[in-house]
């Protein structure tokens, strides 16, 4: 067997200190990322009621050696001529594999009477070294519901799982068929989610150290209901958010409640919100320069 030379060794010992500072580049704005999330997540709806995994916690920034290295001549050399890593100490006993998703669940308050669940791991930057303009895939998505039940955040972590296995994302306006009913196993009529702001995020983008992301809520609607926001151009997701509103249902997807088209009222409020849907389409550039306007003349 060819024994590498002293220059091999140097080689290899020099790929591997420039591959272990970017790993440990990674590691610590992956930390940075969750602390400034759980923070936000703190400002916006306070302590979580129970969280899943159970594990759930900011990832270590120290270094696997026998992973990270694998099977390296020089693993053992290289890995102990590198100083200690400074967070040793607030190491916390996580299992990693399962950070990739968290479901944060909040219980009702006198604010806020439903649950509220949202994800943690989406904007997450799994495989940026440095900042970027949108963290990870650049979202969380969050869910409402009447009662704590785990349809709720088995859609939320469905929906998760797409993004990361098509590298997408999601954004306000999108609607999506789940195919049958949001509950599993019931005669529920919701069956397909729309993506729009939440109530509780209103700034709907927000800033990590390893870029922006935002904030989407999913809401359950039936078919006759997305149907009718694909009759309408541009707005038509927005119109149903509003009719789900005006009905009392507000941005709570309750799966067990009836579908709105069929109400005797419901046609007299879609023309309503319709209008106004229009008329501001009509107006978009102009509106949309006053508010240019108004933010430069406030900096």
């Amino acid at each position: 067997m060819h024994e590498p030379s002293d220059r091999d060794k140097q080689k290899e010992l020099e790929t591997i200190a420039f591959e272990r500072e970017r790993e440990e580049q990674r590691l610590l704005l992956l930390r940075q990322a969750w602390l400034g999330r759980n923070r936000l997540y703190k400002e916006l709806f306070g302590e979580p009621t129970w969280v899943s995994p159970k594990g759930y916690g900011p990832p270590p920034t120290e270094i696997d050696e026998e992973k990270f290295f694998g099977s390296s001549l020089f693993a053992q050399e290289a890995s102990q001529s590198f100083d200690p890593d400074p967070y040793q100490g607030n190491k916390q006993e996580v299992d990693s594999t399962e950070q990739h998703l968290a479901v944060l669940a909040y219980g009702p308050d006198p604010f806020r009477p439903y649950w509220t669940y949202i994800t943690a791991g989406i904007a997450s930057p799994w495989v940026h070294h440095e900042p970027q303009e949108v963290s990870g895939f650049g979202c969380e998505l969050m869910i409402k519901s009447p009662v704590d039940l785990p349809w709720a955040p088995q859609v939320l972590r469905t929906m998760a799982y797409y993004i990361f296995n098509h590298a997408g994302t999601l954004s306000p306006g999108v609607r999506i068929s789940l195919g049958g009913p949001i509950k599993a196993g019931s005669d529920s009529k919701v069956r397909n989610l729309i993506i729009w702001y939440a109530d509780e995020a209103p700034d709907c983008w927000y800033q990590l150290p390893s870029g922006g992301f935002g904030i989407f809520l999913a809401i359950g609607v039936t078919e006759a209901e997305v149907k009718y926001a694909e009759s309408v151009e541009k707005y038509g997701t927005w119109c149903v958010e509003q009719l789900l509103r005006r009905k009392g249902f507000g941005q709570v997807t309750d799966p067990d409640r009836r579908c709105t088209m069929s109400d005797a009222d419901t046609p007299e409020m879609l023309q309503s919100i319709k209008l106004f849907a229009d008329t501001f389409r009509e107006n978009e550039a102009e509106i949309m320069s006053e508010l240019g306007n108004q933010q430069s003349e406030n900096f």
